[in-house]
């Protein structure tokens, strides 16, 4: 009788097919394992995300406490702003003026407001002053200019109690500026005159410096070429203690609707403007007009 006789090479293979597939196997395991997982963990976040509506908060920076990150906060992205603290400012609306005004000016002294002259429209300007009181947000106490005294473009200062209301255009459109110069007393709301100017101007910076009126720069007759003109007067209480401007050093830069303050007993004359409107030539009511129209009409 014939004996079988294993096949020694046979066993080997089914041996190394088995290892192959085991292998096979742990490795798709791994891989749905592993997929499971990263979507599992997706979907929870995007969960966090939706029911906290936030960003995730970032980790502190090393180094710094609260205190420091709040202060860089609070310095927002320019640090230009934020280099001289103050406080937080808010508007509030206050009652409705008694009449519109372009180009008048004003002056504060203590709890009251006084608003002079300006344009209620371009044919037509206001020849008197409103004065509104802070304490009750209320208008009254309303009472005439002097005739003579301009009604736009004006330059004024005040020394807590007398306002002096210096040059200035005269009358509505693109009139000329007149050389008049007044001081009101608030306590008896009475006007007083002061010598005129050298040349009338357009809004010129006006400032109280070391007992003297000073009024330099703003526009020249035509309304448009910059003045370098500085003036000053000696007064006191409301009254001139001389009869004539005196001519001090010019300005180096004209021009009109210039801020002026005194700052550590130095006068600082500040931004404004160089040109303006100017009277159309001929033109009856002098009719404002851009300069290139001036020009036009000058060549033809």
């Amino acid at each position: 009788m014939a004996r079988l006789v294993p096949k020694h090479g046979s066993r080997k293979y089914v041996v190394v097919l088995a290892c192959i597939s085991l292998l096979g196997v742990a490795l798709v395991a791994d891989f749905l394992w592993a997929s499971s997982s990263s979507s599992s963990s997706l979907n929870w976040s995007n969960s966090l995300d939706v029911s906290l509506g936030k960003p995730r908060p970032k980790p502190k920076a090393a180094g710094k406490n609260n205190k420091d990150i709040k202060a860089s906060i609070s310095e927002g992205p320019n640090a230009t702003f934020a280099d001289i603290p103050a406080p937080q400012l808010e508007w509030e609306e206050m009652a409705e003026a008694p009449v519109p005004r372009l180009d008048g000016a004003a002056i504060q002294i203590k709890n009251l407001l006084y608003v002079f002259a300006g344009y209620g429209t371009i044919d037509y300007v206001h020849s008197h002053v409103d004065i509104y009181n802070f304490t009750d947000n209320t208008w009254g106490g309303k009472f005439d200019m002097p005739k003579e005294m301009a009604h736009s473009h004006l330059g004024m200062v005040t020394d807590g109690r007398y306002i002096y209301v210096v040059t200035g255009q005269y009358g509505p459109q693109c009139r000329g500026p007149t050389a008049h110069n007044f001081v009101l007393d608030t306590e008896t709301k009475e006007w007083h005159d002061l010598p005129p100017l050298p040349f009338p101007r357009y809004a010129p910076a006006t400032q109280l410096w070391r007992g003297r009126l000073h009024v330099m720069g703003g526009s020249k007759e035509d309304r448009h070429e910059p003045a370098l003109d500085h003036w000053s007067l000696a007064v006191k209480d409301g009254i001139a203690l001389e009869k004539v401007w005196k001519s001090e050093i010019p300005i180096p830069r004209g021009g009109p609707h210039r801020a002026c303050v005194v700052v550590n007993d130095q006068l600082l004359v500040i931004g404004g403007q160089e040109g303006d409107f100017m009277a159309k030539p001929g033109s009856p009511i002098f009719k404002c007009a851009r300069r290139n129209e001036v020009w036009d009409h000058c060549i033809h």
